[in-house]
C-alpha cells in the first residue's frame, strides 16, 4: 500500500484558482482502479495551505496514477500560483 499528503500552498490572491484546479483532481483519480483514497482538505487556519491524503493498492497504480493526463495538466497548471513547491511525504502505517 502506498500512502501519502501532498501539501499545496497558493501565493496571495490565488487561493480560489488553485482550489479550484485540485478539487478537479478528485473524480477522476477516485476512479483510478488502484486508488482507495483520495481526500483533499483546506486549512482551517489557513486558506492558501491545501492537503492531499492519497491512498493507493501498489507502486504501480501510483506511477500510473502519476502518468495521467488530468495530473500531468494539472502540474502544467501550477506554475505562478504557488507559494513554494508542493510538500510530498510518503508515509508507513504502523499497526499495534
Amino acid at each position: 500500500m502506498i500512502n501519502l499528503t501532498a501539501t499545496f500552498h497558493a501565493k496571495a490572491g490565488q487561493e480560489q484558482q488553485l482550489e479550484a484546479l485540485l478539487v478537479a483532481m478528485l473524480a477522476p483519480t477516485r476512479q483510478e482502479p488502484g486508488n482507495t483514497r483520495y481526500c483533499l482538505f483546506k486549512d482551517k487556519d489557513n486558506a492558501a495551505t491545501f492537503t492531499f491524503q492519497e491512498q493507493f493498492s501498489d507502486q504501480a497504480a501510483f506511477d500510473d496514477h502519476c502518468k495521467q493526463p488530468y495530473f500531468v495538466e494539472l502540474l502544467a497548471s501550477l506554475d505562478g500560483l504557488l507559494e513554494q513547491q508542493p510538500t510530498i511525504t510518503f508515509l508507513e502505517e504502523l499497526s499495534a
